[in-house]
């Protein structure tokens, strides 16, 4: 699918993740997206993903940790964001599939199954499925909420 292989990376001890993707159901020739899927402590619950277009602009999407990591396993998501894997048995190479919806239109991309789910298992490694929670400063949080 990509001519760069992916590869994951640590900042600080927190996994990143560098591939490439590609747009489905595109008109012409479909390339390759740089997209970039990071992890932050101070958000333990949620995942971004940043796809780097040629012309140098960044558009992220942050979803649901979860909810990626149960989209590798089966379709997963409403609303904006969707994730699914593929569903071919004999392909030589598994894929999962995203899509991202606006207002203004949506868009599908097709992204190497074994490396999200490697990147995302790192993760869990780092920050335990449940123990999200125990990051987040809940005092910090009731007085932005409260604007004190």
């Amino acid at each position: 699918m990509a001519d760069k292989q992916p590869h994951i990376t640590a900042w600080e001890g927190v996994p990143e993740l560098l591939t490439d993707i590609r747009p489905l159901f595109t008109l012409g020739e479909r390339k390759t997206i740089s997209c970039r899927f990071r992890y932050s402590l101070d958000d333990p619950f949620a995942v971004g993903i940043d796809l780097i277009l040629e012309t140098g602009i960044c558009i992220t999407w942050v979803v649901s940790r979860d909810l990626l990591f149960a989209g590798t396993k089966a379709a997963s998501g409403e609303g904006d964001f969707k994730v699914w894997p593929s569903c071919r048995r004999h392909s030589p190479r598994p894929y999962v599939y995203f899509s991202l919806e606006r207002p203004d239109g949506h868009a599908t991309f097709e992204a190497g199954l074994p490396e999200i789910r490697r990147w995302l298992e790192s993760t869990y490694v780092l920050v335990p499925q449940g123990s999200e929670s125990a990051l987040l400063d809940w005092d910090a949080l009731a007085d932005s909420l409260l604007e004190r």
